[in-house]
């Protein structure tokens, strides 16, 4: 067995977490929301859990950061959870609460800060974070707008 597996129904179960705990928040599923909005939602998890890998190792490549491939498999895993976190946090307008997905991730990447290894990890997590809060704002003022 493959040990990237796990990835796609990992990234699944959060995202229906993700989008689960968005409609608790909000309220009523039916009343609150539209269908377009939740259309155009739905679109954007998936558009930024599609796009954002792309655009992290764009900015690693830029950086020189060298890295192996078990260090870029966690960073992809850690990364998608980020980036479903960062985009419902932002949608619920919660961001203060972002700093506690930025402070989370240290704790659970703190290893492979301490390797020495700190470009690769602070360039991907800044980038990644800047991108996902970012499309996450364009986002809620796409939904602001319909």
């Amino acid at each position: 067995m493959s040990s990237v597996s796990w990835r796609t129904p990992a990234s699944a179960v959060v995202t229906v977490g993700a989008i689960l705990g968005l409609v608790w928040a909000t309220g009523d599923l039916i009343s609150s929301i539209s269908f377009r909005s939740a259309v155009v939602v739905g679109a954007g998890y998936a558009l930024l859990l599609s796009t954002s890998g792309t655009m992290v190792s764009a900015a690693l490549q830029y950086a020189g950061a060298d890295v192996s491939e078990k260090e870029a498999d966690t960073g992809r895993a850690v990364g998608k959870v980020e980036n479903i976190l960062i985009l419902t946090l932002t949608l619920l307008g919660a961001y203060t609460a972002l700093g506690l997905v930025f402070t989370a991730k240290s704790i659970v990447r703190w290893q492979d800060i301490s390797s020495g290894n700190t470009t690769y990890y602070l360039t991907g997590s800044i980038a990644n974070v800047t991108y996902s809060l970012v499309f996450g704002v364009c986002l809620d003022y796409l939904l602001g707008t319909l």
